[in-house]
């Protein structure tokens, strides 16, 4: 089980991403990361919004920080192309690799919940749901497919003219009134079954890589359940871990 991260405020998001910047480029000449003071003067932030960035980015194992000693920038991580525990939209995700995204659906259906995943979710047997099937392709090749549920509160009905193409996250907001805070990912591998190996082109029996999500509201309810098959070699996902001593 890996517990996928969603991004933090625009704010926070866009120093981050700045800060990653000058790690690049500090790793690429192979110089020190600047300090604090100069940070702050060179993003025109504050000094704590600087820290609070920094301790981000340790966390995440792209730098190394000792009192009294210049900070170590972790290059590999830097060169990543998609990080496993981090939560990344499809579309990012396609574009992180350096291809072209398109999505399709090809299922979109209002349904009662089974007994089966009113257990496994914590969501009242018998309620309504949306779920959505989509092919994700890059540069016009299938290399995702993807079932996403969406249990609806009790009592409500989708938006007229609803989009079944748009994001899995805007459609939590819209239907449900709240933000998806977490995202559950238990990966795994399996053989393409004749459906799935129609939907992405490829051979029956085939590998691929399975993940189990599940998003998590800010209240520990169950916002959505979803499930993805991704041919294989098609993404480069990685996670950096902190070796503890």
């Amino acid at each position: 089980m890996v517990e996928r991260s969603r991004d933090a405020g625009r704010g926070a998001r866009n120093l981050t991403d700045r800060l990653e910047e000058v790690l690049a480029e500090a790793a690429r000449e192979g110089r020190p990361m600047p300090g604090e003071p100069a940070l702050t003067s060179f993003l025109s932030a504050s000094r704590p919004a600087v820290r609070e960035a920094l301790i981000r980015l340790e966390e995440r194992g792209y730098l190394l920080r000792r009192q009294g000693a210049n900070t170590v920038v972790n290059r590999p991580a830097l060169e990543i192309p998609a990080r496993f525990d981090e939560q990344l939209e499809q579309a990012e995700l396609i574009a992180a690799m350096g291809h072209t995204p398109r999505v399709e659906v090809v299922a979109h259906e209002r349904r009662e919940v089974t007994p089966d995943e009113a257990d496994a979710y914590r969501v009242p047997a018998g309620s309504a749901a949306l779920t959505t099937t989509k092919v994700w392709y890059a540069d016009e090749v299938p290399v995702m497919l993807a079932t996403d549920t969406v249990p609806l509160p009790r009592g409500a009905a989708p938006p007229e003219g609803l989009d079944p193409a748009m994001s899995l996250f805007d459609l939590v907001e819209l239907v449900r009134g709240e933000r998806v805070e977490w995202e559950i990912a238990w990966p795994g591998a399996d053989a393409l079954d004749e459906e799935r190996a129609r939907l992405l082109r490829r051979p029956v029996g085939e590998p691929a890589l399975t993940l189990r999500l599940t998003g998590v509201a800010r209240d520990g309810s169950t916002a959505y359940w979803a499930a993805e098959a991704h041919v294989r070699d098609a993404f480069r996902y990685a996670m950096v871990r902190s070796v503890r001593r």
